[in-house]
């Protein structure tokens, strides 16, 4: 799709990954290595990676659709959120119930749903050092640190949070000088629309991540009608991407190809 960077991985049934803010695709490689048997399909999101940048007044419905048109050209009925990208994901599965039937969420991000109160000044911190002619180093310093704690948990992980470190790195904060973000952030997820989806939802929450996530994953299971949570131990907001290993489970169930009969 022009405009859109897309990385493929492997051969058998489509699964479409959709990665969090200031992130990109190439995070996500150690986890396709250990879920062999699926091609995996990695975008990078308008704004972040090798894709286009970000147009101001972009809506989350027309981003979702136009990833939806994406998913389903591929023929990828499975999508993979983590973070901002399960917000999106979310929206996918309400733009175009035809097209996604598997909806795995992690760190699952909710249209509306109150913010972490850090994180909120944060994002007015780096509105704020971004007008100041802030440097990209300057920029990556104080988006990771903590609190908020997004990424407390990647910091037990060395190498983790080296990459993280590259990819955001060269994230171009465009978003921050032209308010393209604020079109996206502005979408609800009404407890009504949250109910209209058929997907076979699972969500996967790390158990010390920030409390308005361990929320939203707890209104999703209470709202969606085919919805399962994974709790990942000892892991942080960033669950799939800090311990691959532990959360290969929670993905099998997410894309299994047979119908769950029971919702935890």
């Amino acid at each position: 799709m022009k405009g859109l960077r897309v990385v493929e991985s492997g051969s058998g049934p489509a699964v479409l990954w959709v990665h969090g803010y200031t992130m990109d695709s190439t995070l996500w490689e150690p986890l396709w290595r250990l879920l062999p048997g699926w091609r995996h399909i990695g975008v990078d999101l308008p704004g972040h990676g090798g894709s286009e940048p970000l147009r101001p007044g972009t809506t989350l419905p027309a981003l979702a659709a136009r990833l939806a048109g994406l998913a389903a050209a591929e023929g990828a009925e499975r999508v993979v959120g983590l973070s901002f990208g399960s917000c999106v994901a979310l929206q996918m599965a309400l733009e175009a119930p035809e097209t996604v039937r598997h909806l795995v969420l992690a760190a699952p991000t909710l249209g509306g749903a109150p913010p972490d109160p850090a994180a909120r000044r944060r994002y007015i911190e780096l509105m704020t050092l971004r007008r100041a002619g802030g440097t990209g180093e300057q920029m990556t310093g104080l988006w990771m640190a903590s609190p908020p704690d997004i990424f407390r948990g990647a910091a037990a992980h060395p190498e983790l949070l080296a990459r993280l470190r590259t990819v955001i790195g060269g994230h171009s904060w465009a978003e921050l000088d032209t308010g393209a973000m604020a079109a996206l952030t502005a979408h609800r997820h009404p407890p009504e629309d949250l109910a209209r989806i058929g997907a076979r939802t699972t969500v996967v929450i790390g158990d010390s991540d920030m409390p308005t996530f361990v929320d939203n994953a707890r209104t999703l299971h209470r709202v969606v009608n085919k919805c399962r949570i994974w709790t990942i131990p000892n892991s942080g907001h960033l669950p799939l991407l800090e311990h691959p290993e532990m959360s290969v489970n929670a993905l099998f169930d997410g894309l299994a190809l047979s119908e769950r009969v029971d919702s935890v």
